[in-house]
C-alpha cells in the first residue's frame, strides 16, 4: 500500500520528469561514472609508478656497487669486495642484495631469503649463470610473499666475469599501502559525493526558481483571467535572469494590449450605443400615417446610419493597417500630390486656403494612403477654425525626410491633450466648437505614419492654432534628382 502511494505522488508531481530531477539525475550518474572510472585508472597508474619506483631501485643499487668496486682494489679478490659491500651496505626494506661467484651463491643481505629467490631456488641458480645485465620489469612470485621483482648485473675482474650481483624487492608492502591510501580516499569521495549530491539538488532547485515562478504567476494568471499585474522577480545576472526578463516584457504587453482591447470594446460600445439608440427612439416614435414626420425622421435615421457605416469602416482600416498589405508603395511626384491634395481641401469647408510650399521630385510612397491622412488633418483643421481662419498646407524635402504640413489659425489644442488625441477614440477637451465625431481620424493618420516608418509632430498653442508636420523617411527613385530644400 505504501508502494503504491509513493508511485501515486510521484506520478501526480510527475517527479520523474521535472526538469530539476531531470538535471539533477544526470549530474548524478555523470559524476558517479566518472568517480567509478577515475578509481581503476588512479589505482593502476599508482601501481605503475610503484613498479617504476621499485626499478629504479634496483638499478640504484647496482650503480652503488659499482661504484664501491671502482674504489676497491681488485686483486683483493671478488669475494672481499661482496663482503665489504654486503657488511657496509644496509639494503631497504624488502629489498635483498645476492652475491654469486663462478656460478655458485655466495652471500646475502639480509640472511633470511623468501623461497622463490633463496640459495637453492632454479631462479638463483640460474641467475649465476647469465653473462648479460638482465634490467626492465623482471618478475617472479612467491607463494608466501606475492611478487618478487629482480635485476641481475655480471660482476667482471680483468675482463671475465667472476660473479653476479642480483638485487630483488618484494613490492607488496607498497601496494598495500597504496590500496589503504586509495580506500581512504575512496570513502573521501563518497563522503563528497554524497555532500555534492545534496548541494546539487539544491542549486538546481535555486536555478530554476525562476521557471517555477513562472509557472507559478502564469496559472495564476489563468486562474484570475483578467488580474495580469503579477511579475516575477529579478536577481541576478545570466540566462534564467533574461527568461524573467521577457516574461515580465510580455507580460507588460499583455497587460497593455489587454487594457487596449478593453477600452477599445467600451469605446466601441459607447460609440455604436449612441446612434442605435438615437435611430431607435426616433423609428419607436415615427408616426407611420404622418408623413412629415416620416420626411423628418428618414433623412436623420439615414444620417446616422451613415455615421455608423464610416465609424465601421474606420474600425477595418486601423486593423489593416497591422497587416503587411496595408500599404501599396509606388513612386510619386511630390509636386503634382500637394497640388492634388490642395485642390481636395479647399472643397472641406469656406476657409482661407493656402499653399505654403511644394517640394520637388519624386518619392515612393502610397499616395492614397498619405492624401488619406493630410485630408483628415485638414477636415480635423476644418473643425478647429472658423471662416475668417487660415489653413495652409505645404510640402518639402529636408534631408533625408520628406514633410507635409498642414497648419491653421484656429483655437489650438490644450497642452495635456497634445500626446493622446492620437490614440483611438480620444478627441481634445477643448470641444465647444467641435462637431460630433468617431474619435478616430487622428488615429488613422497615426496609422498611416508609422506603417511609412515615420513620425508625426503636433506644436499648438490656444488661440494661436495648430501645426501638424508628417515625417516620412524619403525612399528615392534613383532614376528622379531631388531637390532637397526645406
Amino acid at each position: 500500500m505504501r508502494k503504491f502511494l509513493i508511485k501515486q505522488w510521484l506520478k501526480e508531481k510527475q517527479f520523474f520528469w521535472e526538469a530539476r530531477t531531470r538535471i539533477f539525475a544526470w549530474y548524478v550518474g555523470l559524476t558517479a561514472v566518472l568517480v567509478g572510472v577515475s578509481i581503476p585508472i588512479f589505482t593502476e597508474l599508482a601501481m605503475i609508478q610503484v613498479d617504476r619506483r621499485v626499478k629504479e631501485d634496483l638499478l640504484e643499487e647496482i650503480e652503488v656497487f659499482e661504484e664501491f668496486k671502482r674504489r676497491k682494489d681488485t686483486q683483493e679478490g671478488l669475494a672481499i669486495i661482496f663482503d665489504y659491500f654486503l657488511e657496509s651496505k644496509i639494503p631497504a626494506d624488502k629489498t635483498f642484495l645476492i652475491a654469486t661467484i663462478n656460478g655458485q651463491f655466495y652471500r646475502s643481505s639480509p640472511l633470511s631469503l623468501p623461497q622463490a629467490i633463496s640459495q637453492d631456488s632454479p631462479l638463483i641458480k640460474k641467475l649465476a649463470q647469465t653473462r648479460k645485465p638482465i634490467r626492465g620489469k623482471n618478475l617472479i612470485i612467491d607463494s608466501q610473499f606475492g611478487d618478487i621483482l629482480y635485476t641481475a648485473e655480471p660482476i667482471a675482474i680483468d675482463g671475465q666475469v667472476r660473479g653476479v650481483l642480483i638485487v630483488a624487492n618484494i613490492p607488496e608492502g607498497e601496494r598495500r599501502e597504496i590500496f589503504a591510501t586509495i580506500l581512504v580516499v575512496i570513502k573521501v569521495l563518497l563522503v563528497a559525493f554524497i555532500l555534492a549530491v545534496i548541494g546539487a539538488w539544491r542549486i538546481t532547485g535555486r536555478v530554476l526558481k525562476p521557471i517555477r515562478t513562472l509557472i507559478q504567476t502564469a496559472n495564476a494568471i489563468t486562474e484570475t483571467e483578467t488580474d495580469l499585474s503579477q511579475r516575477i522577480p529579478l536577481r541576478g545576472h545570466g540566462e534564467m535572469a533574461e527568461l524573467a526578463k521577457t516574461f515580465n516584457n510580455m507580460m507588460n504587453r499583455l497587460e497593455t494590449e489587454f487594457h487596449n482591447q478593453r477600452r477599445f470594446l467600451n469605446d466601441v460600445s459607447h460609440e455604436l450605443r449612441t446612434p442605435i439608440t438615437i435611430v431607435r427612439g426616433h423609428l419607436e416614435l415615427l408616426d407611420y400615417n404622418d408623413p412629415q414626420d416620416i420626411a423628418e425622421t428618414i433623412p436623420l435615421v439615414l444620417d446616422e446610419l451613415d455615421r455608423m457605416g464610416r465609424f465601421v469602416e474606420d474600425l477595418l482600416l486601423l486593423a489593416k493597417a497591422q497587416t503587411k498589405d496595408f500599404l501599396i508603395l509606388e513612386s510619386v511626384d511630390l509636386r503634382e500630390l500637394t497640388s492634388q491634395m490642395y485642390f481636395k481641401m479647399r472643397g472641406l469647408g469656406k476657409r482661407k486656403w493656402k499653399l505654403d510650399q511644394q517640394a520637388e521630385g519624386t518619392v515612393i510612397l502610397d499616395r492614397q494612403r498619405i492624401i488619406q491622412a493630410m485630408m483628415n488633418l485638414a477636415h480635423n483643421a476644418v473643425k478647429y477654425t472658423k471662416i475668417t481662419d487660415v489653413i495652409a498646407l505645404g510640402s518639402c524635402i529636408y534631408q533625408d525626410q520628406v514633410l507635409f504640413w498642414i497648419r491653421d489659425t484656429g483655437i489650438g489644442i490644450p497642452s495635456q491633450d497634445q500626446e493622446r488625441i492620437f490614440e483611438r477614440f480620444t478627441r481634445s477637451s477643448n470641444n465647444q466648437y467641435i462637431s460630433k465625431g468617431t474619435g478616430l481620424g487622428l488615429s488613422i493618420v497615426s496609422a498611416i505614419v508609422k506603417g511609412h516608418n515615420g513620425r508625426i509632430e503636433l506644436f499648438s498653442q490656444l488661440g494661436t492654432g495648430s501645426f501638424f508636420t508628417i515625417l516620412l523617411p524619403i525612399q528615392r527613385d534613383p532614376a528622379v534628382n531631388i531637390d532637397d530644400r526645406c
